[in-house]
């Protein structure tokens, strides 16, 4: 792996952990084992850079991720990976991208590269939805429910220390989705 590479690995674990304010060069320097000098020679403009990288880096490893998932027999919504992520950082570690939409005010370029991966995820299930016969504004707007619903289920099961949170939740969103689906006789969690 390359220094940058380790640098963007631990800024998004430390993101994900103690948001973009929790996270300092020191810590980063810290957790990925590189020298001081190496942020510079690889983000010259320093931590905003790459708290921004992280964030571009960490919705693209998502958007792979629902690309394998919409590709599957039905569109469905999956919380599995992110029930595994909360209880093996025990509630401590949710998503990257909360984190740096939120730090608008210190990291713009962050909370910029947010927005576009949440746009990106919409499109990805928006698209999906839309091959399998949803109208394309209803797939827009279905999508749209899905990563927010995803999203706020993820903060609420961090806020309980619990996975219910995100069970239900995807237990609904494939229930809404299933309503917008032409009919099949099955449901997207049958299929």
């Amino acid at each position: 792996m390359s220094v940058r590479e380790r640098l963007v690995e631990a800024t998004t674990d430390l993101i994900r952990r103690h948001g973009v304010e929790g996270t300092g060069v020191s810590d980063i320097l810290e957790h990925s084992g590189v020298a001081r000098r190496s942020i510079y020679l690889n983000f010259p403009s320093g931590k905003g850079e790459l708290v921004a990288e992280a964030t571009r880096s960490a919705g693209r490893q998502i958007a792979t991720a629902l690309r394998e998932l919409m590709s599957g027999p039905s569109p469905r919504v999956v919380v599995d990976s992110w029930i595994s992520a909360l209880r093996a950082s025990d509630f401590q570690a949710g998503c990257p991208l909360i984190a740096a939409a939120l730090a608008r005010p210190t990291a713009p370029e962050a909370a910029d590269a947010a927005n576009d991966a949440f746009g990106e995820w919409v499109h990805i299930i928006a698209e999906r939805l839309s091959a399998d016969g949803v109208d394309d504004d209803t797939a827009t707007s279905l999508a749209t429910t899905v990563v927010a619903g995803v999203e706020g289920a993820i903060v609420i099961s961090q806020a309980r220390r619990s996975t219910a949170p995100l069970t239900d939740t995807a237990t609904h969103l494939n229930e809404l989705i299933a309503m917008h689906l032409p009919a099949t006789g099955a449901t997207p969690s049958e299929q």
